[in-house]
Protein backbone atom coordinates (compact mmCIF):
# COMPACT_ATOMS: atom_id res chain seq x y z
CA UNK A 1 0.00 0.00 0.00
CA UNK A 2 1.77 2.84 -1.13
CA UNK A 3 -0.67 5.58 -0.93
CA UNK A 4 -2.32 4.89 1.74
CA UNK A 5 -1.46 4.12 5.20
CA UNK A 6 -1.01 0.64 6.30
CA UNK A 7 -1.35 -0.21 9.75
CA UNK A 8 -1.07 -3.63 11.75
CA UNK A 9 -2.00 -4.40 15.56
CA UNK A 10 -1.52 -7.40 17.66
CA UNK A 11 -4.10 -7.79 20.18
CA UNK A 12 -4.03 -11.31 20.67
CA UNK A 13 -1.99 -13.97 18.84
CA UNK A 14 -2.73 -13.07 15.01
CA UNK A 15 -2.20 -9.51 13.46
CA UNK A 16 -5.06 -7.10 12.35
CA UNK A 17 -4.61 -5.42 9.55
CA UNK A 18 -6.39 -1.61 8.38
CA UNK A 19 -5.88 0.27 6.07
CA UNK A 20 -8.61 2.90 3.78
CA UNK A 21 -10.33 2.13 0.44
CA UNK A 22 -9.69 4.22 -2.39
CA UNK A 23 -12.59 6.75 -2.80
CA UNK A 24 -13.34 5.93 -6.37
CA UNK A 25 -13.11 1.91 -5.71
CA UNK A 26 -16.04 2.50 -3.06
CA UNK A 27 -18.23 4.75 -5.75
CA UNK A 28 -17.10 2.00 -8.45
CA UNK A 29 -18.50 -0.61 -6.07
CA UNK A 30 -21.75 1.07 -4.80
CA UNK A 31 -22.53 2.21 -8.31
CA UNK A 32 -22.62 -1.58 -9.24
CA UNK A 33 -24.37 -2.34 -6.10
CA UNK A 34 -27.10 0.10 -6.91
CA UNK A 35 -27.66 -0.69 -10.30
CA UNK A 36 -27.91 -4.32 -9.66
CA UNK A 37 -31.17 -3.61 -6.29
CA UNK A 38 -32.72 -0.65 -8.66
CA UNK A 39 -35.88 -3.43 -9.22
CA UNK A 40 -35.11 -5.30 -5.59
CA UNK A 41 -33.82 -8.49 -6.99
CA UNK A 42 -30.80 -9.95 -8.02
CA UNK A 43 -29.41 -12.74 -10.52
CA UNK A 44 -29.29 -16.17 -9.02
CA UNK A 45 -25.73 -15.98 -10.71
CA UNK A 46 -24.87 -13.16 -8.36
CA UNK A 47 -26.59 -14.37 -5.16
CA UNK A 48 -24.35 -15.54 -2.40
CA UNK A 49 -26.47 -15.81 0.50
CA UNK A 50 -26.67 -19.95 -0.16
CA UNK A 51 -22.77 -19.88 0.32
CA UNK A 52 -22.63 -17.36 3.39
CA UNK A 53 -23.98 -17.39 7.29
CA UNK A 54 -25.36 -13.94 7.60
CA UNK A 55 -28.94 -12.91 8.73
CA UNK A 56 -28.76 -10.00 6.33
CA UNK A 57 -30.83 -8.64 3.30
CA UNK A 58 -28.62 -9.12 0.58
CA UNK A 59 -25.17 -11.23 -0.19
CA UNK A 60 -24.32 -10.29 -3.46
CA UNK A 61 -20.78 -12.16 -5.28
CA UNK A 62 -19.14 -9.15 -7.52
CA UNK A 63 -18.42 -10.58 -11.02
CA UNK A 64 -14.78 -10.76 -12.57
CA UNK A 65 -15.42 -8.30 -15.37
CA UNK A 66 -16.06 -5.58 -11.77
CA UNK A 67 -12.97 -7.13 -9.60
CA UNK A 68 -10.73 -6.93 -12.58
CA UNK A 69 -8.18 -4.03 -12.39
CA UNK A 70 -8.46 -1.65 -9.40
CA UNK A 71 -10.07 -4.13 -6.86
CA UNK A 72 -8.07 -6.49 -7.89
CA UNK A 73 -4.90 -4.61 -7.13
CA UNK A 74 -5.92 -2.88 -4.24
CA UNK A 75 -6.93 -6.44 -2.40
CA UNK A 76 -3.48 -7.67 -4.04
CA UNK A 77 -1.53 -4.69 -2.65
CA UNK A 78 -3.43 -5.00 0.79
CA UNK A 79 -2.19 -8.52 1.36
CA UNK A 80 1.16 -8.19 0.95
CA UNK A 81 1.57 -5.20 2.71
CA UNK A 82 0.04 -7.45 5.20
CA UNK A 83 1.68 -10.09 4.74
CA UNK A 84 5.24 -8.28 4.70
CA UNK A 85 4.18 -5.80 7.93
CA UNK A 86 3.42 -8.99 9.66
CA UNK A 87 6.10 -11.90 9.15
CA UNK A 88 8.48 -10.02 6.54
CA UNK A 89 7.86 -12.34 4.16
CA UNK A 90 7.24 -11.14 0.22
CA UNK A 91 4.27 -12.68 -1.37
CA UNK A 92 4.51 -13.52 -4.98
CA UNK A 93 1.22 -15.52 -5.77
CA UNK A 94 -2.15 -13.61 -5.00
CA UNK A 95 -5.08 -15.66 -6.00
CA UNK A 96 -8.69 -14.26 -5.07
CA UNK A 97 -11.01 -16.83 -4.69
CA UNK A 98 -13.97 -14.50 -4.20
CA UNK A 99 -15.31 -11.03 -3.18
CA UNK A 100 -19.05 -10.08 -2.66
CA UNK A 101 -20.83 -7.57 -0.58
CA UNK A 102 -22.93 -7.89 2.48
CA UNK A 103 -25.96 -5.63 2.99
CA UNK A 104 -27.13 -5.37 6.84
CA UNK A 105 -30.29 -3.66 7.88
CA UNK A 106 -31.90 -3.14 11.34
CA UNK A 107 -32.02 -5.97 13.54
CA UNK A 108 -30.56 -7.89 11.05
CA UNK A 109 -26.80 -9.88 11.97
CA UNK A 110 -23.72 -12.09 11.05
CA UNK A 111 -22.85 -14.56 13.18
CA UNK A 112 -19.67 -15.65 14.37
CA UNK A 113 -17.93 -17.49 11.57
CA UNK A 114 -14.59 -18.36 9.45
CA UNK A 115 -13.78 -18.13 5.85
CA UNK A 116 -11.89 -20.14 3.81
CA UNK A 117 -8.36 -19.37 1.47
CA UNK A 118 -5.45 -17.90 3.21
CA UNK A 119 -6.83 -14.50 4.14
CA UNK A 120 -9.47 -12.63 4.49
CA UNK A 121 -10.64 -8.85 4.29
CA UNK A 122 -13.73 -6.82 4.88
CA UNK A 123 -14.47 -3.11 4.25
CA UNK A 124 -16.62 -0.74 4.34
CA UNK A 125 -18.97 1.27 1.59
CA UNK A 126 -21.74 2.72 3.12
CA UNK A 127 -23.20 3.34 6.69
CA UNK A 128 -26.26 4.46 8.31
CA UNK A 129 -26.60 7.89 9.80
CA UNK A 130 -26.64 6.09 13.12
CA UNK A 131 -26.67 2.58 14.67
CA UNK A 132 -28.99 3.38 17.22
CA UNK A 133 -29.48 4.73 21.00
CA UNK A 134 -27.68 2.45 23.39
CA UNK A 135 -30.83 0.28 25.28
CA UNK A 136 -29.29 1.07 28.75
CA UNK A 137 -28.25 4.19 29.54
CA UNK A 138 -25.80 3.88 31.70
CA UNK A 139 -23.75 1.22 29.70
CA UNK A 140 -20.76 3.21 28.26
CA UNK A 141 -20.08 1.52 25.10
CA UNK A 142 -22.83 1.17 22.26
CA UNK A 143 -21.35 -1.85 20.10
CA UNK A 144 -24.64 -1.86 17.84
CA UNK A 145 -23.29 -2.53 14.17
CA UNK A 146 -19.82 -3.22 15.46
CA UNK A 147 -17.31 -5.94 14.05
CA UNK A 148 -15.97 -8.07 16.45
CA UNK A 149 -12.60 -10.46 15.90
CA UNK A 150 -12.60 -13.02 17.89
CA UNK A 151 -9.65 -15.16 18.99
CA UNK A 152 -8.96 -17.66 21.98
CA UNK A 153 -10.42 -16.51 25.21
CA UNK A 154 -9.47 -13.51 27.86
CA UNK A 155 -6.10 -14.19 29.54
CA UNK A 156 -4.10 -11.74 31.52
CA UNK A 157 -2.51 -9.30 29.48
CA UNK A 158 -4.44 -10.17 26.74
CA UNK A 159 -8.27 -9.95 25.48
CA UNK A 160 -10.30 -12.96 23.40
CA UNK A 161 -12.37 -9.85 21.65
CA UNK A 162 -11.55 -7.09 19.76
CA UNK A 163 -14.66 -5.39 18.63
CA UNK A 164 -14.44 -1.97 15.54
CA UNK A 165 -17.01 0.25 14.87
CA UNK A 166 -17.05 0.54 10.94
CA UNK A 167 -16.15 3.47 9.72
CA UNK A 168 -16.35 4.45 5.96
CA UNK A 169 -13.39 3.35 3.24
CA UNK A 170 -11.83 1.52 6.58
CA UNK A 171 -10.39 -1.97 5.88
CA UNK A 172 -9.46 -4.60 7.62
CA UNK A 173 -7.70 -7.27 6.43
CA UNK A 174 -7.04 -11.30 8.68
CA UNK A 175 -6.10 -14.34 8.55
CA UNK A 176 -9.04 -17.12 7.12
CA UNK A 177 -9.46 -18.60 10.59
CA UNK A 178 -10.29 -15.60 12.85
CA UNK A 179 -13.41 -15.85 13.99
CA UNK A 180 -15.58 -12.46 13.62
CA UNK A 181 -19.02 -11.50 14.26
CA UNK A 182 -21.38 -8.43 13.60
CA UNK A 183 -23.38 -6.86 15.63
CA UNK A 184 -27.42 -5.82 14.94
CA UNK A 185 -28.03 -2.14 14.31
CA UNK A 186 -31.32 -0.41 15.25
CA UNK A 187 -32.31 2.46 12.75
CA UNK A 188 -32.86 3.62 8.93
CA UNK A 189 -30.14 3.12 6.69
CA UNK A 190 -27.75 0.47 4.94
CA UNK A 191 -24.50 -0.82 6.36
CA UNK A 192 -23.22 -1.88 3.21
CA UNK A 193 -19.65 -3.86 3.28
CA UNK A 194 -17.13 -5.66 1.13
CA UNK A 195 -15.60 -8.79 1.70
CA UNK A 196 -13.30 -11.23 -0.24
CA UNK A 197 -10.73 -14.59 0.92
CA UNK A 198 -7.62 -15.31 -1.20
CA UNK A 199 -5.00 -17.59 -1.21
CA UNK A 200 -1.40 -16.57 -1.21
CA UNK A 201 2.25 -18.45 -1.41
CA UNK A 202 1.85 -21.92 0.19
CA UNK A 203 5.37 -21.90 1.51
CA UNK A 204 4.45 -18.99 3.42
CA UNK A 205 1.22 -19.87 4.07
CA UNK A 206 2.53 -24.03 5.14
CA UNK A 207 5.62 -22.58 6.84
CA UNK A 208 3.70 -20.01 9.63
CA UNK A 209 0.87 -22.85 10.10
CA UNK A 210 2.73 -25.00 11.47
Amino acid sequence: MTETVFKISRPFGPPLGLTEMPTSLISKINDFIDEEIKDKKIGAELDHGSKLVGQVKQEIKLPENLIEGELLNFFSALTKAYIKNAINKEVKNFRLIASWVIRQFENEYNPPHYHGGHVSGVGYLKLPETFGESIQESKKENSHGNINFIHGSKQFLSTGVVDQRPKLGDCYIFPNYMYHSVNPFFGKGERRSISFNAYIDEDIYNVYSL
